[in-house]
Parts: structure tokens; sequence; C-alpha cells
């Protein structure tokens, strides 16, 4: 389990990553301009970072039942999300599908198997990697409204970008599949 599980504590790691100097948040609901800055992002930072890549502690599978209206025209079915769905990653079809709004529309028949990246709010969940690239992406949302520096944002930027490929390399060497076992044994 991560050392950082609340999200105080990914948010305080967030304001170390800017040097911050002041204490600690003790809550996201602080009156401080730190508390306030960190208030206002960590759900959407926390979003657009689970978004960024198929992390393993994030996926979910679901079968989906068909709405009661179909599309107007070119496919057969529409097949609303299920709660907490922030990216689709596969549909198990042989039929062409797409997102539109907040349902995938295509010909295939219910149920729809799908494997999705899932809206985890537990920060206890996080994987360790997840929690550092989290923590910059925060950083590098408040960094200017904290420092008025472009020079410090940007330098988050490049830090998010940096943890975020660290940890999805890690996450995808957790999920190796057959196709890729099949290659690397072709290549011993």
């Amino acid at each position: 389990m991560p050392a950082y599980t609340t999200f105080v504590s990914i948010c305080n790691l967030a304001l170390t990553e800017l040097g911050a100097a002041n204490p600690p948040l003790t809550a996201l609901t602080d009156n401080t301009k730190a508390g306030r800055a960190c208030n206002r992002i960590y759900e959407q930072a926390r979003d657009q970072t689970l978004r960024d890549h198929p992390w393993n502690f994030a996926l979910a599978r679901t079968s989906l039942a068909a709405s009661t209206t179909a599309p107007a025209w070119e496919y057969a079915n529409a097949f609303p999300f299920p709660t907490g769905l922030l990216r689709v990653i596969e549909v198990d079809t042989t039929e062409e599908w797409v997102v539109e709004g907040q349902s995938i529309v295509t010909d295939a028949a219910a149920p729809l198997n799908i494997l999705y990246i899932d809206t985890i709010t537990d920060p206890t969940k996080f994987d360790a990697m997840f929690v550092e690239a989290y923590a910059a992406k925060i950083a590098a949302e408040i960094a200017y409204d904290l420092t008025a520096s472009r020079s410090v944002a940007n330098d988050m930027v490049a830090l998010y970008q940096q943890k975020l490929q660290a940890a999805r390399l890690v996450d995808a060497q957790e999920s190796l599949s057959a196709d890729e076992d099949d290659w690397l044994e072709a290549r011993i």
C-alpha cells in the first residue's frame, strides 16, 4: 500500500514538489491559497491522470445491456456507459463500434462486454507510482497559481510527463499479453 493514502497527503506531496515552505495541508478545505488550489483541482487531476493510461488498478469489466432507444441511424444498438467509466479500453465484439456521448453504439447484440478505466475515488487503491504521477499532475495544475512563475509551471509539466512515463512502464510490465510473450520467446 502506498505511503500516500489520502488526498491530503497526495496534495502535500504535490506542494513539496513545488518547494512549498508553508506548513502542510491538514484538510482539502484548509482556507489557504494552497488548500483552495488543491481542493479545486484534485478530482479533475485524478481523472485526467487515470485517463492517461490503462492503469491495472483502475481497470474494470462489465456487461452492458442495450438501451431501449436505438441510435437514429447507422447502428442497431446503443449501450449506455456504466457509472464511473472514464475511458473505454476494449469492446468484446467483431462488429464496428464507436463512442458517442455517454454510450457505445454498434450493431453488436446485447450484452456487450467491455473493459474500461473506472473512476477510482479511494486513494488507498492507487498504485504507488500512480500516486507520484498524480501528485506531479496536481503540482503542474496549481504551479502558476501558487508561484506566479511560468518556469516553475513548465518544470512541473515536465515532471508530470517524466513520472507518468516511469509509472506507465512499470504498470505495463505487470500485464504482459500472450502476443508479447510469444514475441519475447521468439527473440530468445
